[in-house]
Formats: structure tokens, sequence, C-alpha cells
């Protein structure tokens, strides 16, 4: 009888809200307000369980599931077991990865059967969301991938950003994804960050502001929900939240003059969420927790602080809208927190969503979510957790759906995302951009552009799958008559090649280009570093010139000065087929490494940006040094 009654009341608020006006579902206006009814998600919040509520707080994710031979498989096509879990929880949303993504007529079948088993009870759409930053964190299989943060810092051109930002969202939507893990806003301090590095616009708060706020605002616009992240800042680590539990030792005041400040503008100018770090900052919060791992005292980290997240987050920066935690599998949570302590702590600390506080890729995962949701319903129904405290973060959460359209019953929509996602509009675009991205940062005796006639130039990549990006920019330059007259170039990875069959592959050359991508510091001094040193100085000895072409972190602007020319490219993918020829539905590439090559070649265009961080000049033992070089 009463779930009769539920049903009854339930119809009730779905012949409300289909009878409102399409205002009620209208994005942030100009002064970054949300609109819609408030009343409707009041309703809806009143009529739910302690399960359904402690449901509508959790994000699984759901990348692997074994198929019938009990064999691990990406999830293209919706699992019946996760189709039912669906059906039984109504989640906050469903966050995808690149094992969900990798075709995108796929995805979008995906996406829509998600949906559709999501609303087999009535319920509230689901935030589909997925981290779309642009640069090295992309998760679609195809379409753009973009240059990537620090590229775009080094452009600073808010405008540029916008165009980025706008493509990206576009393209998103287009699937059905509506919520987007971006922008990064964490000041990258340490040059030694081991995983924020060029996914943060710059060193410099000011810049991560005004670049992050143009992205933002240009994601939102598409009408994707955009996500600040990573609250309070990750770019001052040197531990990567992933495998470790960082610790940033500063106090509030040095916070707000740094990493909180793009935070604080990007909030002023009407943000839908926030990520948060796990990362202790001891003196700003003093709770301790015995590590499971350890046994020892260990400072809660922000995703777990109430000092960081409802007194300075929501109290003194004033955000109201979603709080969502960085995934709560990842180590510096899972290995030293049990899993119930954990979100007890987050929610009473300010958090709205529990992002992947499940691992679910087994039978035994999804019923193990089951027994989570139970649990925590429980703790909430025994005063263990806070009610209101968790009817604030629901109602948080239903607010952020009505003012997106994601309260109304779900409509499957047949998208034909293939003529948006990675559209060849979008990748010219995407080009264009790039090109404005690319940062020449030493060029003794004007050794770039390499315009001269007759010059034969090699090109040595890094990975094997780089050459065909290489190969295209030559292509390019060809098509458009820039190259200049009698130039030969050979193109060949030196991937696993030895130092000695390295410097046989420049051979006759008067020019040689070399990429370099470093992916920490440790990469200053590895093998690879030494194989780079060693063809610098063998084609000096031949009488030939050397452009570095660095790519990923630009730090190793500093190994290299011995270059003649050095270009930061900012990002390292290739090609696994060349787009000139391809005929649509092209797969990702990274246009960065070939646009960089195209500049040096080209007769009438300029590397014209700046570098947006400081590069500190190496010590004897290449480490880095307080100096700024």
């Amino acid at each position: 009888m009463m779930k009769k009654a539920k049903i009854a009341l339930f119809l009730t608020f779905i012949l409300t809200i289909q009878l409102l006006p399409s205002a009620a579902y209208a994005a942030n206006d100009a002064s970054g307000t949300l609109n819609y009814d408030d009343a409707v998600p009041e309703a809806i919040l009143a009529g739910m369980t302690a399960e359904e509520k402690v449901a509508q707080m959790i994000m699984p994710a759901f990348r692997w599931y074994p198929d019938e031979n009990g064999e691990k498989q990406n999830v293209t096509e919706l699992p019946a077991d996760v189709a039912a879990i669906l059906e039984k929880h109504g989640f906050a949303g469903v966050t995808l990865f690149a094992q969900n993504t990798g075709d995108t007529a796929k995805a979008v079948r995906l996406i829509d059967d998600m949906q559709k088993a999501n609303a087999a009870e009535g319920r509230t759409q689901l935030l589909i969301a997925i981290d779309q930053e642009g640069g090295r964190v992309t998760r679609l299989g195809h379409g753009t991938q973009m240059p990537g943060n620090m590229a775009l810092g080094a452009a600073n051109d808010a405008a540029l950003t916008a165009t980025a930002a706008s493509i990206i969202g576009r393209e998103l939507m287009s699937m059905g994804v509506n919520f987007n893990f971006a922008p990064v806003l964490d000041v990258n301090s340490n040059p030694a960050n081991p995983v924020i590095g060029t996914r943060s616009f710059s060193d410099d708060p000011a810049i991560v502001a005004n670049q992050g706020v143009s992205y933002m605002r240009a994601l939102q616009a598409t009408g994707a929900i955009s996500t600040l992240k990573h609250f309070p800042g990750h770019g001052d680590t040197a531990t990567d939240s992933h495998t470790g539990l960082p610790l940033v030792d500063k106090s509030y005041a040095e916070l707000k003059s740094c990493e909180l400040a793009p935070f604080r503008a990007a909030i002023d100018a009407g943000a839908d969420a926030v990520m948060t770090a796990h990362i202790q900052y001891p003196q700003i919060e003093t709770g301790k927790y015995t590590s499971k791992l350890t046994g020892e005292q260990i400072n809660l980290p922000a995703t777990l602080s109430k000092t960081i997240l409802t007194d300075i987050l929501r109290g003194g920066m004033g955000f109201d809208g979603v709080v969502i935690t960085d995934a709560m599998e990842m180590d510096a949570i899972a290995m030293h927190f049990d899993r119930y302590d954990a979100a007890k702590l987050a929610i009473e600390a300010g958090v709205d969503i529990l992002l992947m506080p499940v691992d679910t890729s087994t039978p035994e995962g999804l019923a193990d979510l089951d027994v989570y949701i139970q649990k925590l319903a429980q703790m909430v129904k025994n005063g263990e957790i806070s009610e209101k405290q968790v009817d604030d973060a629901v109602l948080r959460v239903l607010r952020l759906k009505a003012a997106h359209g994601l309260i109304a019953p779900y409509v499957s929509i047949d998208k034909d995302a293939s003529r948006i996602v990675g559209s060849a509009a979008h990748h010219e675009a995407e080009w264009e951009i790039t090109k404005k991205t690319i940062t020449l940062v030493k060029n003794d005796d004007n050794t770039l552009p390499l315009t001269k006639e007759n010059q034969k130039i090699a090109v040595l990549t890094a990975y094997d799958n780089e050459v065909l990006s290489m190969e295209y920019a030559i292509g390019r330059l060809r098509d458009e008559g820039k190259l200049a007259k009698g130039t030969e170039i050979t193109v060949r990875s030196i991937q696993k090649k030895t130092a000695e069959e390295a410097i046989a592959c420049t051979a006759g050359a008067e020019h040689v280009v070399i990429i370099t991508e470093l992916g920490s510091a440790a990469g200053l001094k590895n093998d690879t570093a030494k194989t780079v040193d060693a063809l610098i100085e063998s084609v000096h000895k031949a009488g030939g010139d050397v452009t570095i072409m660095s790519c990923s972190l630009p730090y190793d602007v500093s190994r290299y000065q011995a270059a003649d020319a050095i270009v930061v490219a900012w990002s390292a993918r290739g090609m696994s087929e060349d787009p000139r020829i391809t005929d649509g539905n092209v797969a990702q590439y990274g246009p960065s490494m070939p646009a960089a090559l195209y500049l040096m070649l080209s007769p009438d265009e300029t590397p014209m940006s700046v570098l947006p961080v400081n590069i500190p000049k190496l010590t004897d033992e290449l480490t880095y040094s307080d100096e700024i070089l």
C-alpha cells in the first residue's frame, strides 16, 4: 500500500514537472545563477527513502565487466547485471572512461541504455560524467583532443580557451554526456608534481583564474555542467593521490594568495560543481584518523575535512553548488580509511556526491555496492550520519539536475553524434588553436624556421606511434605549398634504440629535430635523456644544428640547453591514421606535435606564445634548484 501511495505521489511530481515552463530548466544566466523551480527538487526529496537518498549521493563507474567466459571486457554495451543495478538504485549519475567511449556510436547507445535503465522507476535522469579536460586527459576515442590547459595558458588568450572548451562541450553534449570534470584550476607551482603538470594552465594564479573562468563559462554555454578541480589545490604536491596521500604544509593565508584564488574567481563567476582533493593540509585541518595501512595518526585530507569543505568552501567562499569527491577508490583514501568511515566523514564534511566508492567490475562488486548503500542508509537511520546533512546534499544534487533539465522524464533521442564528435570543422579549429599555443623558448642564430632550400632534415620521434604525426605535418606543408624547395625530411622513431643506433639515424642531416617527453622529474637523468645528450653532441660535431621539441612537461627545457633551438609543444600523442585521407570518424589524435613541426618548417607562421610556468635551473645532480632559468 505504501509503495502504491509513493508511486502516485511521484507521478504527481512528474505531471507537475511536465507542466513547468522550459525556463524552469534554464542553465546559468549571465549572473551565474541557476534557474529552476525549487519546489520540484524539494518535493522529490520529501518522497525519498534513506536508501534512495544515499544512492542519489553515489556516482559509480562501469569500466569493465566479465563476459560469459569470465574474461574482463570494456563496457561498451550495457551488461544485464549493470542494467539491473541501475534499475534498482537511483544514482546521482555514472562516470565514463575511455573503456566506455572508444566508439562514438556505441557510446551514445550505452549512455541511452543507462538512462533508460535508470528511468524504469520514473526517476530523475543520470548525470553522465567524464574527464574530458583536453591535452593528456581525454576519454573520447574519437573527437578532438585539444592542446591542453598549459598550452592554452601559454597562449593566454581567453577567447581561444573558450573556443576549445566550447568544442569539447558540444562534442560531449551531442553524445549525452552532460557533466565534465573540468576545468583543472590547480596552480602547478611545484615542477616535480607527478600528476597535474600540463593539466594546469600555469604556475601563476592570475593566469589560471582567467583561463579557468573562460573555460568554465564556455563549457556551461553548451549546456554541460562544469567541475572545478581539485579543491583546494593539487598543484604543489610531489605525491600522486592515486598512489599515495599527499601533504601540503601551507597556511590558510598562503592558500588564499595562490591555490584558492582561481577557485574564488570561478565560484564568483557561477561554478556548478567542485571536485575535492585527497590531500592533507595540516595547518588547516587538524583532525586525525588512525590509518588502517600504517596504524599511525594521519591528518584528514580535504575530501574528508569539514574545515575545508564547509567552513572555507561553503562558508568563506560562498559556494552552494555540488561538491563531488575525487574517486574514493584512489589509494589516498582506500588504503588509509575504512570505507564507511570515509563516507561518513565526507558527508559530514559537506560532500554531496561520492565518486566511485566501490569497485563494480565484477558481479561481486555490484553486490558489494548494494551492501554499501544499505549500510550507509542504516547509518543515516540510526543517526551515525546526519540525516539533515544527507538531505542538504541530495537537495543540491536535485537542484543541479533541475537547472539542467534532468528532472524531466528521460526521452530517448537517436543522436547522430558522429556528425559533431571529431567533425572536420572541429579538427580544423583544433589545429588553428594548437598552432597558437606552440612556444619558442630558444632560437640561437635564428636556427628556425627551417626554410632553406635543399636542406636535409632528420626528425627523431620518441615513440613509434609519433612517426605518422610528423608525416602529417610534412604532408600539410606540401599540400599548402609551404615546404622549401628541395627539402628532404626523414622521420624515424628512436624508441628502444641505443644512443649509437639513434645517432646513425642522423647521418647526412644538416638539421635534426628531436622529440623529448618528460614524464616526471626522474626523467631528467634517465637513459633516454643521456641519449638525447649524445645526439646533440654528435650532430654538433658533424656541423649540424639541433632543435628540441619538448612535449609533455616543459621542465626538460633546462636539461637540453646545448640545443640550438627549443620549441615546447606541450602534449605528446601520436596518430593511428592520417586524418587527411581517412573518410570520416577519425580516431582522436594529438595536434600538438605536428603543429610544432609545421611551424618549424613554415615560412609565414611563427610560434607566438609565452611560457606560462617558470623553468628552474638544474643542480649538478640534475634535480630542480630554487633558481629560475
